[in-house]
């Protein structure tokens, strides 16, 4: 917190110019949502707007962990869309969950196509993984992707997602019977879990 302490002391000794330039310097250094708003400690009132479109030009070449974010808090979605457009689904897959799911849920209704592809690699990123504790979350992403596609009249993509998981992933027996539902409009199983069973069959003996 070095550099928020030297910006503070500056703005007592009435130098608040050279907090709002070394404010400035970290955020075209690393851009994001919390940079931003220490940015916006410094910046006048009236010089807010202009300000704001300048950070927005600057961080336009940041990393998408940290832009998703920004974008989002500060309600830049015409530009987070055109960045997610631009990514290859390997860059979204290499993104935490906790990045993209938010901008997948944000962007469901108004921009279908491209949260379709959040969604897909929210997906793939587990099931590529092999991580099969999570494959009903990887499930819940995948029936999302497929109203996304279809809300945007992308059709041909989902066939070939599907296709694609079914050439890559037809030995996860945990996963594609789940894909299988998906795909005949079934949704995910709402069968109980084996923990429920367990639980249940126990509560049935004590009972006795």
């Amino acid at each position: 917190k070095l550099h928020t302490m030297q910006r503070a002391l500056l703005v007592k000794l009435g130098r608040g110019g050279e907090a709002l330039d070394s404010a400035w310097v970290e955020f075209k250094t690393s851009p994001g949502e919390f940079s931003y708003e220490e940015l916006f400690r410094y910046v006048p009132k009236t010089e807010r707007g202009a300000w704001h479109e300048k950070a927005m030009e600057a961080a336009g070449q940041g990393d998408l962990d940290s832009l998703i974010p920004l974008w989002l808090s500060a309600k830049e979605l015409g530009r987070l869309v055109e960045r997610l457009d631009r990514a290859s689904d390997a860059e979204l897959e290499g993104l935490s969950h906790y990045v993209t799911e938010p901008a997948a849920v944000r962007l469901a209704k108004t921009h279908p196509g491209v949260a379709a592809r959040v969604f897909r690699a929210l997906c793939m990123r587990i099931v590529d993984a092999g991580k099969s504790k999570y494959y009903n979350a990887a499930l819940s992403n995948l029936e999302m992707a497929k109203k996304c596609y279809q809300r945007a009249g992308l059709d041909a993509q989902w066939e070939a997602l599907v296709a694609g998981i079914r050439r890559e992933h037809h030995r996860k027996t945990g996963f594609m019977p789940g894909v299988e539902r998906i795909v005949r409009g079934a949704g995910q199983s709402k069968d109980p879990s084996f923990l429920d069973r367990a639980r249940d069959r126990w509560a049935n003996r004590t009972k006795a």
